[in-house]
Protein backbone atom coordinates (compact mmCIF):
# COMPACT_ATOMS: atom_id res chain seq x y z
CA UNK A 1 0.00 0.00 0.00
CA UNK A 2 1.41 2.98 -0.76
CA UNK A 3 3.11 5.52 2.02
CA UNK A 4 1.03 8.95 2.63
CA UNK A 5 2.91 12.11 1.52
CA UNK A 6 1.37 13.90 4.36
CA UNK A 7 -0.11 12.49 7.66
CA UNK A 8 -1.47 14.77 10.00
CA UNK A 9 -2.62 13.14 13.30
CA UNK A 10 -4.15 15.03 15.84
CA UNK A 11 -3.34 18.26 15.07
CA UNK A 12 -4.04 21.38 17.32
CA UNK A 13 -3.20 24.57 16.31
CA UNK A 14 -4.54 28.90 15.99
CA UNK A 15 -3.61 31.72 16.63
CA UNK A 16 -1.79 33.67 19.51
CA UNK A 17 -3.46 31.86 22.00
CA UNK A 18 -6.47 31.30 20.65
CA UNK A 19 -6.95 27.71 19.97
CA UNK A 20 -9.37 27.17 16.75
CA UNK A 21 -7.85 23.32 15.58
CA UNK A 22 -8.26 21.00 18.63
CA UNK A 23 -8.04 17.93 17.25
CA UNK A 24 -7.68 17.04 13.06
CA UNK A 25 -6.36 14.18 11.81
CA UNK A 26 -5.97 13.63 7.43
CA UNK A 27 -4.14 12.19 4.84
CA UNK A 28 -2.69 12.76 1.46
CA UNK A 29 -1.26 10.47 -0.97
CA UNK A 30 0.63 11.12 -4.61
CA UNK A 31 -1.89 11.13 -6.96
CA UNK A 32 -4.67 11.89 -4.89
CA UNK A 33 -7.02 14.64 -3.69
CA UNK A 34 -8.02 14.64 -0.04
CA UNK A 35 -10.67 17.84 0.28
CA UNK A 36 -11.63 19.50 3.64
CA UNK A 37 -15.04 20.56 3.74
CA UNK A 38 -16.87 22.57 6.57
CA UNK A 39 -18.39 25.79 6.98
CA UNK A 40 -16.96 28.83 7.42
CA UNK A 41 -14.92 28.84 10.94
CA UNK A 42 -14.46 25.30 11.11
CA UNK A 43 -10.60 25.36 10.57
CA UNK A 44 -9.84 24.22 7.61
CA UNK A 45 -7.68 27.33 6.19
CA UNK A 46 -5.82 27.28 9.90
CA UNK A 47 -5.10 23.75 9.40
CA UNK A 48 -3.62 24.55 6.20
CA UNK A 49 -1.38 26.97 7.50
CA UNK A 50 0.07 24.86 10.13
CA UNK A 51 0.97 22.21 7.44
CA UNK A 52 2.44 25.05 5.15
CA UNK A 53 4.14 26.52 8.24
CA UNK A 54 2.43 29.92 8.88
CA UNK A 55 0.68 28.74 12.21
CA UNK A 56 2.12 26.92 15.21
CA UNK A 57 1.77 23.33 15.78
CA UNK A 58 0.40 22.78 19.62
CA UNK A 59 -0.92 19.77 19.64
CA UNK A 60 -0.38 16.42 17.58
CA UNK A 61 1.84 16.18 14.81
CA UNK A 62 2.33 16.68 10.68
CA UNK A 63 4.14 13.86 8.92
CA UNK A 64 5.62 14.68 6.15
CA UNK A 65 7.38 12.17 3.32
CA UNK A 66 8.21 10.02 6.13
CA UNK A 67 9.68 13.05 8.50
CA UNK A 68 8.01 15.23 10.92
CA UNK A 69 7.83 18.85 9.87
CA UNK A 70 6.01 20.47 13.18
CA UNK A 71 8.64 22.74 13.90
CA UNK A 72 10.21 22.64 10.43
CA UNK A 73 10.93 26.76 8.84
CA UNK A 74 7.96 27.70 6.29
CA UNK A 75 10.44 28.25 3.43
CA UNK A 76 12.16 24.71 4.49
CA UNK A 77 8.92 22.99 3.52
CA UNK A 78 8.78 25.19 0.38
CA UNK A 79 12.13 23.48 -0.32
CA UNK A 80 11.02 20.13 0.45
CA UNK A 81 7.95 20.55 -2.08
CA UNK A 82 5.12 21.75 -0.52
CA UNK A 83 3.63 25.02 -2.07
CA UNK A 84 0.34 26.63 -1.28
CA UNK A 85 -2.14 28.72 -2.85
CA UNK A 86 -3.92 31.00 -0.18
CA UNK A 87 -7.34 32.34 -0.73
CA UNK A 88 -8.05 35.18 -3.04
CA UNK A 89 -6.22 34.58 -5.92
CA UNK A 90 -2.52 36.08 -4.89
CA UNK A 91 -0.86 37.23 -7.71
CA UNK A 92 0.97 40.14 -8.41
CA UNK A 93 -0.77 42.31 -10.09
CA UNK A 94 1.56 44.51 -11.60
CA UNK A 95 3.51 42.06 -12.93
CA UNK A 96 3.05 39.98 -16.16
CA UNK A 97 1.54 36.67 -15.71
CA UNK A 98 4.96 34.97 -17.67
CA UNK A 99 7.12 37.23 -14.56
CA UNK A 100 4.37 36.09 -12.23
CA UNK A 101 4.63 32.37 -13.36
CA UNK A 102 9.14 32.81 -13.36
CA UNK A 103 9.00 34.75 -9.59
CA UNK A 104 7.29 31.39 -8.72
CA UNK A 105 9.81 29.06 -9.55
CA UNK A 106 12.41 31.61 -8.37
CA UNK A 107 13.00 29.53 -5.19
CA UNK A 108 14.79 26.76 -7.33
CA UNK A 109 18.01 28.12 -8.39
CA UNK A 110 17.22 26.72 -11.94
CA UNK A 111 18.73 28.31 -15.35
CA UNK A 112 16.69 30.38 -17.57
CA UNK A 113 16.45 27.43 -19.74
CA UNK A 114 14.67 25.66 -16.84
CA UNK A 115 12.13 27.93 -16.16
CA UNK A 116 11.48 28.18 -19.81
CA UNK A 117 10.00 24.70 -19.76
CA UNK A 118 8.32 24.81 -16.54
CA UNK A 119 6.42 27.73 -17.85
CA UNK A 120 5.79 25.89 -21.11
CA UNK A 121 4.00 23.12 -18.95
CA UNK A 122 2.13 25.51 -17.03
CA UNK A 123 0.93 27.22 -20.26
CA UNK A 124 -0.04 23.83 -21.77
CA UNK A 125 -2.06 22.96 -18.42
CA UNK A 126 -3.65 26.84 -18.89
CA UNK A 127 -3.75 27.74 -22.19
CA UNK A 128 -5.22 31.31 -21.48
CA UNK A 129 -2.75 31.88 -19.96
CA UNK A 130 -0.48 31.55 -22.67
CA UNK A 131 -2.45 33.50 -24.35
CA UNK A 132 -2.09 36.42 -21.44
CA UNK A 133 1.46 35.50 -20.61
CA UNK A 134 2.57 39.41 -21.76
CA UNK A 135 -0.48 41.18 -20.15
CA UNK A 136 -0.35 42.77 -16.50
CA UNK A 137 -2.02 39.66 -14.35
CA UNK A 138 -3.98 42.42 -12.51
CA UNK A 139 -5.97 42.46 -15.88
CA UNK A 140 -6.96 39.16 -15.83
CA UNK A 141 -10.59 38.12 -14.66
CA UNK A 142 -11.06 36.39 -11.37
CA UNK A 143 -10.61 32.94 -13.14
CA UNK A 144 -8.48 33.34 -14.83
CA UNK A 145 -5.64 34.86 -11.85
CA UNK A 146 -6.64 31.79 -10.00
CA UNK A 147 -5.10 29.67 -12.39
CA UNK A 148 -2.18 31.94 -12.58
CA UNK A 149 -1.76 31.71 -8.56
CA UNK A 150 -1.76 28.16 -9.27
CA UNK A 151 0.39 27.71 -12.06
CA UNK A 152 2.74 29.88 -9.97
CA UNK A 153 2.42 27.23 -7.17
CA UNK A 154 3.17 24.72 -9.63
CA UNK A 155 6.65 26.76 -10.92
CA UNK A 156 7.94 25.60 -7.50
CA UNK A 157 7.74 21.62 -8.56
CA UNK A 158 5.90 20.25 -5.60
CA UNK A 159 4.85 17.26 -4.28
CA UNK A 160 2.07 18.36 -2.20
CA UNK A 161 0.30 20.94 -3.16
CA UNK A 162 -2.48 22.77 -1.17
CA UNK A 163 -5.15 24.95 -2.54
CA UNK A 164 -7.39 27.23 -0.49
CA UNK A 165 -11.19 27.37 -1.70
CA UNK A 166 -9.65 27.87 -5.85
CA UNK A 167 -13.52 28.36 -6.19
CA UNK A 168 -13.96 31.14 -4.26
CA UNK A 169 -15.85 34.53 -6.22
CA UNK A 170 -15.73 32.71 -9.70
CA UNK A 171 -18.99 31.40 -11.83
CA UNK A 172 -19.84 28.04 -11.94
CA UNK A 173 -18.29 27.30 -15.70
CA UNK A 174 -15.32 28.74 -14.26
CA UNK A 175 -15.05 26.45 -11.26
CA UNK A 176 -15.99 23.78 -13.46
CA UNK A 177 -12.59 24.55 -15.30
CA UNK A 178 -10.62 25.22 -12.56
CA UNK A 179 -11.71 21.96 -11.17
CA UNK A 180 -10.63 20.12 -14.59
CA UNK A 181 -7.42 21.08 -14.10
CA UNK A 182 -7.04 19.91 -10.63
CA UNK A 183 -8.24 16.59 -11.84
CA UNK A 184 -5.04 16.85 -14.49
CA UNK A 185 -2.79 17.69 -11.77
CA UNK A 186 -3.90 14.80 -9.68
CA UNK A 187 -3.29 12.20 -12.70
CA UNK A 188 0.24 14.27 -13.07
CA UNK A 189 0.80 12.16 -9.49
CA UNK A 190 0.48 15.21 -7.36
CA UNK A 191 -0.55 15.03 -4.04
CA UNK A 192 -3.42 17.86 -3.51
CA UNK A 193 -4.67 19.05 -0.31
CA UNK A 194 -7.82 21.03 -1.31
CA UNK A 195 -10.41 23.24 1.14
CA UNK A 196 -13.33 24.21 -0.43
CA UNK A 197 -17.00 25.63 0.80
CA UNK A 198 -18.36 24.44 -2.93
CA UNK A 199 -19.07 20.69 -1.83
CA UNK A 200 -20.37 19.36 -5.17
CA UNK A 201 -17.33 20.78 -7.28
CA UNK A 202 -14.81 19.06 -4.47
CA UNK A 203 -16.31 15.84 -4.46
CA UNK A 204 -16.07 15.76 -8.36
CA UNK A 205 -12.56 16.14 -8.17
CA UNK A 206 -11.62 13.93 -4.63
CA UNK A 207 -10.71 10.88 -3.91
CA UNK A 208 -11.35 11.13 0.39
CA UNK A 209 -13.34 13.68 2.25
CA UNK A 210 -12.78 15.35 5.92
CA UNK A 211 -15.15 17.24 7.18
CA UNK A 212 -14.29 19.81 10.41
CA UNK A 213 -16.77 21.56 12.76
CA UNK A 214 -15.25 23.32 15.40
CA UNK A 215 -12.16 22.78 14.82
CA UNK A 216 -12.74 18.46 15.02
CA UNK A 217 -13.20 16.16 12.18
CA UNK A 218 -16.90 14.96 12.20
CA UNK A 219 -16.38 12.84 9.08
CA UNK A 220 -13.82 11.29 7.13
CA UNK A 221 -14.58 8.78 3.96
CA UNK A 222 -13.24 7.52 1.06
CA UNK A 223 -15.76 9.65 -1.94
CA UNK A 224 -16.94 6.52 -3.29
CA UNK A 225 -18.66 5.31 -0.06
CA UNK A 226 -20.65 8.82 -0.40
CA UNK A 227 -23.78 8.12 -1.50
CA UNK A 228 -26.19 10.60 -0.43
CA UNK A 229 -24.86 14.63 -1.54
CA UNK A 230 -27.93 16.66 0.25
CA UNK A 231 -26.71 14.56 3.29
CA UNK A 232 -22.83 15.21 3.23
CA UNK A 233 -23.86 19.49 2.62
CA UNK A 234 -25.97 19.21 6.05
CA UNK A 235 -22.97 17.86 7.49
CA UNK A 236 -20.39 20.39 6.19
CA UNK A 237 -22.77 22.86 7.25
CA UNK A 238 -23.60 21.52 10.81
CA UNK A 239 -27.08 20.64 10.30
CA UNK A 240 -26.45 16.32 11.29
CA UNK A 241 -24.23 15.12 13.48
CA UNK A 242 -22.87 12.35 10.77
CA UNK A 243 -23.15 10.98 6.99
CA UNK A 244 -24.93 7.65 7.80
CA UNK A 245 -23.65 4.93 5.62
CA UNK A 246 -20.57 7.20 4.52
CA UNK A 247 -18.98 7.52 7.61
CA UNK A 248 -15.51 6.47 8.40
CA UNK A 249 -13.70 7.69 11.62
CA UNK A 250 -10.61 7.30 10.03
CA UNK A 251 -9.06 7.83 6.34
CA UNK A 252 -9.44 3.90 4.80
CA UNK A 253 -5.66 4.37 3.44
CA UNK A 254 -4.85 4.67 7.48
CA UNK A 255 -2.97 1.31 8.48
Amino acid sequence: MTAPLLDVDGLATGYGDIRVVWDVSFQVFPGKVTALLGRNGSGKTTSLRAVAGLNPVRGGRIGYDGQRIDRMAAHKRVKAGISYVQEGKRVFRQQTVDDNLRLGGYSLGVRRSALDADCDRVYELFPVLREKRRHPAGSLSGGQQQMLAIGQAIMARPRLLMLDEPSGGLAPSIVAEVMSRVAALKESGLAILLVEQAVEAAVEVADHVTVLDIGKVTLSSPVDRIDDLDRLKDVCMGRVPTAGPAQDPAPAERS
